[in-house]
């Protein structure tokens, strides 16, 4: 015998009826139905879009793309600049935020070194002149392990990043062992850049003056004595004798 459904004015015609909850069986609004396959489809063609071909990029790839082509757009910065940034208070302590946020798990809180190298000593594994210091923060050395952070951080932050590591250069906090090679800025020798035992930079005179062009102590001694035997002769040569 056939069941008999139940037609509810409410519900309408009632299907199902267990432990007494009743099942009715409406048409679904139209509305809710053009949601529903519009989402089907749209995912479809997201996924093929984006996942399938990669016609744009997504996600993490797509804010590196516009952070990349921000810092191209950005003018191009020079040494003076950079130097200029690392004796800015300002800039250092953003630079110093920057650090805190995203280059303490390598190189430790001070920057004395942890799983990179030791950022506070005179010793530098791809040079410590500012604009090696910015090429190694903005294109990163990835054999190295040494991330590029150009792309995300963007020019700005690259550049308080750079001030606070030149603000910090030579403080030779005590940490990692000293990697790569001594850093002698332009004009100063190796040995003026290596430190004597009270700490303080043992300065080579000589090289100093050699490398302004003036006369050294030793050269100016040694030039003297001439000056006064030639206006010794002259002296004599002008003075009548007595017959």
């Amino acid at each position: 015998m056939a069941e008999t459904k139940r037609h509810d004015e409410l519900q309408g015609e009632i299907v199902h009826e267990y432990d007494g909850i009743e099942e009715a069986d409406n048409a679904l609004p139209l509305w809710w139905l053009a949601i529903f396959y519009g989402a089907i489809v749209f995912g479809i063609g997201y996924y093929f879009f984006y996942e399938g071909y990669k016609v744009e990029p997504v996600g993490r790839a797509a804010y590196d793309q516009e952070m990349a082509a921000q810092a191209a757009a950005a003018p191009e910065v020079t040494a003076e600049q950079l130097v200029a940034l690392g004796e800015d208070d300002v800039a250092v302590a953003a630079g110093r935020a920057v650090f805190a946020a995203n280059c303490v798990a390598c190189h430790d809180q001070e920057a004395q070194g942890k799983i990179g190298p030791n950022l506070t000593d005179a010793y530098w594994i791809h040079g410590g002149s500012a604009m090696d210091i910015h090429h190694t923060i903005e294109q990163g050395y990835s054999a190295k392990g040494m991330p590029a952070w150009g792309a995300s951080l963007g020019a700005d932050a690259v550049n308080q990043a750079v001030a606070y590591v030149l603000s910090i250069r030579g403080t030779n906090v005590e940490g990692k062992e000293a990697q790569g090679e001594l850093y002698a800025p332009e004009g100063v020798t190796t040995e003026a850049q290596e430190p004597s035992p009270s700490g303080e930079p043992v300065v080579d005179a000589g090289a100093d003056a050699s490398a302004t062009g003036e006369p050294t102590a030793d050269e100016s001694a040694l030039a003297e004595p001439a000056t006064d035997v030639e206006d010794s002769t002259v002296e004599s040569a002008e003075t009548p004798t007595s017959e």
